[in-house]
């Protein structure tokens, strides 16, 4: 019997994690190039969906080549959740539909959305089983270890998960109000694995090839999902998935090779979202990208003032030029 993963086409068990405001269309193209085998939209509003809201639907177009592709909802009312995935698997046929119970943002959880239905999981029942009975899609799940550590979720969520119709979890086992700070729990990875039937996704604090391959080992998860390490630093993809498979990890990119990457994102960006809004939005990855880079600082700086894409193409070449100057010596 195929599992979940081979009915997917996942050989390597390497997902990009959906980030709001970053796991648009371009980067998710690029993570692909680099290895990640599943990847999500941003997260989307089920109340956005249903009012046919234009940003929304932005969020969740995709190329055929992006497949596996999955799209991620959030809310809080289930029979709005319900309708929201009817439309975007009649609209956009993703692969899959993902629910999020993970997100931890105050402007989301106050709405009774994200991590905040991880208080309620009756609810999230009805919520998980409105959306399975809507589509014939797979819908998997986004969670955190609970609100506090005072109220968590693990094991006890599982027979939620399972009875409700999710197909595939993954867990971030950091609480709510830990938002991203302190350390991911990984032993909570491990007890969840431990209490379903269901493939569970490792997510938190993956930095390096060797922590992917760690979490592997320590909680016997099914795959693992790569988030904040992988911004601005792709190659980190191309390293876990060497990892994984046993071949050669490859070396970490030269500034030349992460200046030539940042233009190509840059240009994809533009192309999506036009000259008017694509320099502005890309203004994050120059960050990311240029991170402990030589004359980081002065250059994040100039980009920063950058009021026309014109402008923004001229500061990345006169970096690109300082690099190569400083590389040559």
């Amino acid at each position: 019997m195929q599992s979940f993963l081979e009915k997917l086409r996942i050989g390597v068990p390497l997902f990009l994690a959906p980030m709001a405001g970053v796991t648009d269309m371009p980067f998710r193209q690029i993570c692909r190039d680099f290895g990640a085998e599943l990847s999500y939209s941003e997260f989307v509003s089920s109340e956005g969906v249903i009012q046919n809201n234009r940003k929304t639907l932005r969020y969740m177009m995709f190329q055929e080549n992006e497949r596996p592709v999955g799209i991620q909802i959030f809310g809080h009312d289930p029979e709005v959740l319900a309708n929201a995935a009817a439309f975007i698997e009649k609209t956009f046929h993703p692969d899959l539909i993902d629910l999020n119970f993970g997100c931890p943002v105050p402007k989301v959880v106050k709405k009774g959305a994200g991590s905040a239905v991880l208080k309620d999981l009756e609810r999230l029942r009805d919520i998980a089983s409105a959306v399975s009975s809507a589509v014939t899609l797979p819908v998997t799940a986004k969670i955190r270890s609970g609100w506090d550590e005072n109220h968590g979720v693990i094991p006890q969520i599982a027979p939620v998960l399972e009875e409700s119709g999710i197909q595939l979890v993954t867990l971030h086992p950091r609480t709510t109000l830990m938002r991203y700070k302190g350390r991911a729990d990984w032993t909570l990875i491990r007890q969840l694995k431990e209490n379903t039937r269901l493939p569970v996704i490792g997510n938190g604090d993956i930095r390096t090839a060797g922590d992917a391959l760690r979490m592997m080992d320590e909680t016997g998860c099914d795959g693992v999902m790569v988030g904040r390490g992988a911004l601005g630093n792709p190659w980190l993809l191309s390293q876990i998935k060497a990892a994984l498979t046993g071949t050669a990890i490859p070396e970490n990119p030269s500034p030349k090779e992460k200046m030539d990457l940042m233009s190509q994102h840059f240009r994809k960006v533009v192309k999506f979202y036009g000259p008017e809004q694509g320099y502005k939005i890309f203004k994050s990855h120059i960050s990311w990208y240029t991170k402990g880079l030589p004359h980081g600082t002065t250059f994040r700086q100039k980009a920063n003032m950058c009021s026309s894409v014109h402008e923004m193409e001229a500061v990345i070449a006169s970096y690109q030029t300082l690099l190569k100057e400083l590389s040559e010596g």
